[in-house]
Parts: structure tokens; C-alpha cells; sequence
């Protein structure tokens, strides 16, 4: 019911339109949409998405019950069961939705062939979030120029100086170069500029936040805000504020200035001095103050007035 590409003929550009929708092109010899059965599909661990939201998965789940599963899945066989390549969410809802079999397209890949194809598949969606993204992005260039993650980073810092004419350390070969360069414009979305700028930066943000953009709790250009919050207390509790009132990115800066406001009189005033503001503030509350007989209120009324006349009065 399907057949098998061999894998010293794997054509990726191929492989990748059929995974964009374009299965009419491929030779009816090179590949056959069949079904095989949900039992026998085992999940890639590896693939770039790690978080599944439960609204969008049941979505798709009551589309499923209804029309079916119209886009089939990539596979490949691996044992006597099939690995899922491509099409996790429609496997976890067509499971879901009570069905047996799902249509797919079984490939002959190895592990490499397999990964590239799963990031490639992904990183067409408009759904990953991102930190998934990046991560992808990175393993598919580290796949093709057959670096590791450091050795990835310095090439595309060597293209960006290159870019802007200055010399470069000539540490790579102009192959690999040109490979990185070309996943780039295939992909569409960054430069090397712009993602070596705008996104590897993401990957070194506090744990809380990568797991606040993973889940789809926070956006990117929130956690990117709030990153640059340095004591980890109040970032959490700013994290905590952005999800909880769904606060805009100018809000969250805002609050963010507020705080760094704040650090800037505490630095400036000593603990002694905001512990004995502090320790006032909570004395002066009404219930307190209505226990005063008339003279001691007078008197409080008295160093009221001379503490606002101290903080009013300008520095000579």
C-alpha cells in the first residue's frame, strides 16, 4: 500500500513540497499515500515541537471525527512499527477522535534524513513557538553544515562581518557558507543577522520565562522585556503579573521602569532609612491614629507637616 524512496535517491526538494502540500508532484513510483495503523505509530522524541496546546489539539480532534485526516502523515519504518517523521498533532487527534488508521506517506530514511525532514515540516507551520523555532532552526543548520551548536553560531557570526565587509577569520569553507546562507533565504523568515540578534539570545533566558513562551503563556517579545529583569524576585513576580492581568508589552515596561525606579531610591536611601519609612507607613494607619487624645494628634499633625515640608523643599 506504499512504497519506499531508497535512500540514495532521496530527493529532499521533493520530499519537502510534498510535506507543503504539493503531492501531486512526486512519481507515482517514488511514493503512495496508504494507511497504516495508529498502533503501530510510535512518536519522534526528537522533533522540534515539545508543547501541544490542549485547545488547538481538540479542535482538531472534532475536525478529525468529522471530515477525517486530509493531510496524511510521514513516516518511516523502523522495526516492525513506523516512527512519525511528520504529522504528530493529526496522530494524537485522529487516536483521540477513535480511528484505526491514518492515511501516510512511508519513506526510507535514516535518523539524519528523518530529523532534517521533521525540523524542515515544523518550522513550515505557523504554530511553533519561539523557542521551538529557534531550536529548530539551529538543528537543521547544525544537520547541514555538520557543525555542532558553537561551531554553527561562529559561522554566522563570520557572515554577518563578511556582510558588512569586514574580515572575516576565514575558519570555514565557502561551502558551508553558502549552505547556511541558502537555508536562510529557503526558509524565509530571518537573516543570519537578525536571528543570530533576535533569537539565539532567547536560548539563554531564565528557565521560568522559556517555559512561560513554550507553553503559550507569554509571548517572545514579552519574555525578551522581561529578561533584561536582573533580581530574579521581581522578575518572577513581574512573570507572574503578565500572565495572571494579560499585560500588554507597554504595560510590562512600565512596570518594569517602575521597578528599576525602585532599585535606584532603595540604593540611594539605605535599608536603614526605607526599613524606619516602612516601619512609619505601617504605624500610621487610622485605627492607630484615632487612639491619639487631641494633644498628641495635634503634635502628629505638627511633624506631619514638617516631614512634607522637608521632602517639598528644594536642596540649596
Amino acid at each position: 500500500m506504499s512504497a519506499k524512496r531508497r535512500r540514495t535517491d532521496l530527493d529532499r526538494a521533493a520530499v519537502f513540497e510534498a510535506i507543503l502540500g504539493d503531492l501531486g508532484g512526486a512519481p507515482e513510483e517514488e511514493r503512495s499515500v496508504g494507511t497504516v495503523p495508529i498502533d503501530e505509530i510510535v512518536y519522534n522524541e526528537r522533533q522540534p515541537r515539545q508543547f501541544l496546546d490542549p485547545i488547538a489539539l481538540a479542535q482538531l480532534t472534532t475536525s478529525i471525527r468529522e471530515r477525517g485526516v486530509l493531510e496524511p502523515v510521514l513516516v518511516r519504518r523502523v522495526g516492525d512499527r513506523y516512527e512519525l517523521v511528520a504529522g504528530e498533532r493529526r496522530t494524537r487527534a485522529a487516536r483521540e477522535a477513535g480511528l484505526d488508521r491514518v492515511p501516510a506517506i512511508v519513506l526510507e530514511l535514516d535518523d539524519r534524513e528523518a530529523l532534517e525532514i521533521s525540523i524542515m515540516e515544523n518550522l513550515q507551520r505557523e504554530d511553533l513557538n519561539a523557542v521551538e523555532e529557534t531550536e529548530a532552526v539551529l538543528q537543521l543548520l547544525q544537520l547541514s553544515l555538520e557543525l555542532d551548536r558553537a561551531g554553527t553560531l561562529a559561522l554566522l557570526n563570520e557572515l554577518i562581518q563578511e556582510a558588512r565587509g569586514r574580515a572575516g577569520q576565514d575558519r570555514f569553507a565557502e561551502a558551508q557558507k553558502a549552505a547556511a546562507a541558502a537555508l536562510f533565504e529557503r526558509l524565509g523568515r530571518f537573516t543570519p543577522a537578525s536571528f543570530l540578534a533576535n533569537r539565539v539570545p532567547i536560548l539563554t533566558f531564565p528557565e521560568e520565562l522559556l517555559e512561560a513562551v513554550r507553553s503559550g503563556r507569554l509571548a517572545f517579545t514579552k519574555a525578551q522585556a522581561l529578561a533584561r529583569v536582573e533580581d530574579a524576585h521581581e522578575r518572577q513576580r513581574l512573570l507572574d503579573e503578565a500572565i495572571q492581568e494579560q499585560l500588554s508589552l507597554s504595560q510590562i515596561r512600565r512596570r518594569i521602569t517602575e521597578v528599576r525606579a525602585d532599585v535606584v531610591v532603595e540604593r540611594t536611601l539605605g535599608d536603614e532609612v526605607i526599613e524606619r519609612m516602612n516601619a512609619t507607613r505601617r504605624l500610621l494607619q487610622r485605627k492607630h491614629v484615632a487612639r491619639l487624645d487631641d494633644a498628641r494628634l495635634g503634635e502628629l499633625r505638627g511633624l506631619l507637616d514638617r516631614v512634607v515640608a522637608l521632602i517639598e523643599t528644594e536642596p540649596a
